[in-house]
């Protein structure tokens, strides 16, 4: 089983680096691709914007799936489930993890996400997720309280790995900040710790864009529960523990030959 946890893409190339590669390697078949939406507010989103984003880049990479799916909360149940089961590409896309979360329960596929082994699955931003250990939410925020700490909302994701991932840790700094601004948000190096001390250990993920343009993009990768960790450019990976965060050390590039800084 092979799946992929990200934080987001560069836009522009989201399979760049050797990613595309790797996915033309591991489909075994293309008869199918299923994308689920960061939540019911990301439904039209998903189908102006990201579909066809998605696919060009696919098809960039010489990857055609004969069908595309789109699960929406107007879906049959018995055919979401469906979809899941005999897609050969699942996309668990950005948006909000709890309303994500919430509209597979309701749809009645957790149990199809959590037994899915027909090929690969990919989480981006929500949906990476939703695919860990705990939903983890810091700073907390009105729409996700948390009843015992206003710094942070944690609940239980898929679990599939054991592992858990906090996206869209953009800075340039290789020594994670005290605070981490990043538009309305303050993240607080702190309240990441805090958790960890409660829930375990966590990965911080990357998918910063500098000013010239270029995108540092870092993915975890898991082979039948066997994690490695990648990046793409200068990308990081962090991991946040009781004693404070630091950068994952054994990180390899996509393709080495394709390695920038």
């Amino acid at each position: 089983m092979i799946r992929y946890y990200c934080s987001g893409f560069d836009v522009e190339n989201s399979f760049g680096h050797g990613l595309g590669e790797k996915f033309k390697s591991e489909l075994k078949k293309t008869d199918s691709i299923v994308y689920i939406p960061g939540g019911p507010k990301k439904v039209e989103k998903s189908i102006e914007k990201y579909l066809p984003l998605f696919r060009k880049h696919f098809a960039t990479c010489q990857i055609h799936f004969e069908t595309e799916n789109l699960i929406t909360p107007d879906t049959p149940s018995a055919m979401a489930q469906n979809m899941v089961k005999n897609a050969d590409f699942v996309m668990l896309m950005g948006g909000d993890p709890i309303m994500q979360k919430d509209m597979c329960e309701k749809l009645g596929i957790m149990d199809a996400l959590k037994n899915y082994n027909n090929g690969i699955m990919l989480g981006y931003s929500a949906g990476a997720m939703l695919m860990s250990k705990y939903i983890i939410i810091t700073p907390g925020c009105e729409e996700h309280p948390d009843p015992k700490s206003k710094d942070s909302f944690v609940t239980t994701g898929l679990n599939l790995d054991g592992l858990s991932i906090y996206p869209h840790n953009n800075t340039a700094d290789t020594e994670y900040p005290d605070e981490l601004v990043l538009g309305d948000e303050v993240y607080r190096k702190s309240d990441l710790i805090r958790v960890a001390k409660d829930y375990g250990d966590f990965y911080l993920l990357q998918d910063n864009k500098r000013e010239t343009g270029k995108v540092d993009v870092s993915l975890i990768k898991s082979v039948d529960g066997k994690i490695s960790f990648y990046t793409e450019n200068a990308g990081k990976i962090w991991v946040v523990g009781n004693d404070g965060i630091k950068l994952v050390n054994n990180i390899m590039p996509v393709m080495k030959k394709d390695r920038e800084y």
